[in-house]
């Protein structure tokens, strides 16, 4: 686990964003009755007037589970030693039955289809790779840049524990190939499905129909780069996240997001395993 400042700036900005969540649903409801007659989530090519009160609280679970399940540890605790295989494995079987329990959910209890919700036969499968990769260049560079600044700028000689993030330097250190290839996998396939299904796919569709594109964005994502769990990057995973947004708005298919995370994180591994320092 990160030190205890960094948990302690990570579990005050988790608790300034769900309070900041409750408060926009509550203001946008009252917007809603003073102005019935706007159309306050219908921009954009994501679906969100499928979901319902019960979808509010449990994006709402889901979203605290992942932000105070991660930040909620005692801050005066010993650091955990790094995961060894087991345990990284058992991680990513959770995150996968997670995905796969609010597919369930979704499929049976909401009785909606996952692929037509999330359209992931709105493009052919050469259309969102293409897109993908259209959209992620430009934002891999923006990220890289501002993490770079955010490090050797804003935070260099200010913050106790600037350094990279605790899963870059678990792979840096550790001999286990098995070790390796395991984070890999987690990063490049398990992490797109499941953080897209969970963060784009979800809570952000649901906390647009409740408010409006705009403040579901900016609160997923900022939960999203919260539960990383490493100050240096809540600003560029912030701003990485909104470009998912964005790209899932313009294409209505969450494929397309979940290349592009596909892509990033393929991109930062192959220049872990090529020994490339990453930008903290």
């Amino acid at each position: 686990m990160p030190d205890s400042a960094t948990l302690a700036v990570l579990r005050d900005l988790a608790s300034l964003t769900v309070i900041s969540l409750f408060i926009g649903i509550l203001l946008y409801s009252i917007l809603r009755i003073v102005r019935p007659q706007a159309e306050w989530a219908s921009s954009g090519k994501v679906i969100s007037s499928v979901y319902s009160t019960p979808d509010l609280y449990l994006a709402v679970v889901l979203g605290s589970l992942f932000l105070f399940s991660l930040i909620g540890n005692d801050s005066e605790s010993e650091p955990s030693p790094a995961l060894g295989f087991s345990e990284l494995l058992f991680n990513v079987i959770f995150l996968l039955l997670v995905c796969a329990g609010l597919l369930t959910y979704l499929a049976i209890v909401k009785k909606l289809s996952p692929a037509e919700l999330f359209g992931l036969r709105s493009l052919p499968f050469l259309g969102t790779v293409g897109r993908a990769l259209a959209y992620i260049l430009p934002l891999y560079l923006f990220v890289a840049v501002l993490a770079a600044l955010v490090s050797q700028w804003a935070l260099n000689d200010i913050w106790p524990a600037n350094g990279p993030q605790e899963s870059v330097q678990a792979f840096q250190e550790t001999d286990s190939i098995g070790i390796k290839l395991l984070m890999i996998i987690a990063a490049v396939i398990v992490a797109p499905i499941v953080e897209e299904t969970v963060f784009r796919g979800f809570i952000y569709a649901v906390i647009k129909r409740y408010t409006d594109g705009y403040f579901a964005a900016i609160t997923s994502s900022l939960i999203f780069a919260i539960v990383h769990l490493h100050v240096g990057s809540v600003v560029p995973l912030f701003c990485l996240a909104l470009g998912l947004c964005l790209a899932y708005e313009r294409t209505g298919s969450l494929l397309v997001p979940m290349w592009m995370h596909a892509f990033f994180n393929g991109t930062s591994m192959t220049l872990l395993v090529f020994g490339t320092d990453l930008p903290d």
